[in-house]
């Protein structure tokens, strides 16, 4: 799912003015009616008349409304991924990958429930229909999530293994989360949440000790001598 950036540094709700691209007035336009309706219940006709636009210069964009969801959706999720990538540059080297897993917690609580159930709603809809797109509209959040668990087992922080593989499972275990404090499946507030699913995270990512392997190894090399 898409979590949009802060308020601070999201876009307005209202297409630019003079903008000369009319593919991103009509994703403005969408946002602005996505959030006022708490939802997709609008229609290309509403998206057009709020960007100033002409239905002709919408299907020359667009093929459908699914697909301009898929272009608002792309949006928030390459502005979301540089505001956690910056939000995570803020932080000691030791609580990176920590910053990465509540970030989107935090930005949950910023933006509101209201306008992320229905950014859920729709991603589970669209999971159903568009897998490949979806899994790619969410890419640039698992690519923060890679870099920071890369940099985590260079520094030995949480054990060796495929960075790529742990960063996917860790994203996915963060947006089923989110998913639930939207449904309300989860009555935590989302801090408490994001605090106990780290501390999750952290156990299960935590290095082996040193020699740990070598000591069972020997155990059972001595059993079978025995």
């Amino acid at each position: 799912m898409a979590i949009q950036a802060p308020s601070g540094e999201e876009p307005s709700t209202r297409p630019a003015e003079g903008t000369g691209d009319p593919a991103a007035r009509l994703v403005e336009a969408a946002r602005a009616l996505l959030r006022e309706r708490q939802g997709p219940s609008f229609t290309v006709s509403q998206v057009v008349r709020r960007a100033g636009s002409s239905l002709k210069s919408f299907y020359r964009c667009f093929e459908s409304k699914d697909e301009l969801l898929v272009a608002l959706f792309e949006d928030d999720s390459r502005r979301g991924a540089a505001a956690l990538a910056a939000l995570v540059e803020r932080r000691a080297a030791d609580g990176r990958l920590r910053a990465a897993v509540t970030g989107l917690f935090e930005f949950l609580t910023l933006n509101g429930l209201p306008y992320a159930g229905a950014l859920v709603a729709e991603h589970l809809r669209l999971a159903q229909d568009r897998p490949a797109k979806l899994r790619a509209v969410l890419q640039p959040y698992v690519s923060v999530f890679e870099r920071e668990v890369a940099g985590a087992m260079a520094r030995g922080e949480v054990r060796a293994g495929d960075p790529a593989h742990d960063a996917q499972l860790l994203f996915n275990v963060v947006v089923s989360h989110l998913q639930s404090l939207v449904y309300q499946q989860i009555e935590d507030p989302p801090e408490q949440v994001a605090g106990g699913l780290w501390a999750f995270c952290a156990a299960a990512l935590r290095p082996e000790p040193a020699g740990a392997a070598t000591g069972a190894g020997a155990g059972a090399a001595t059993d079978e001598e025995g």
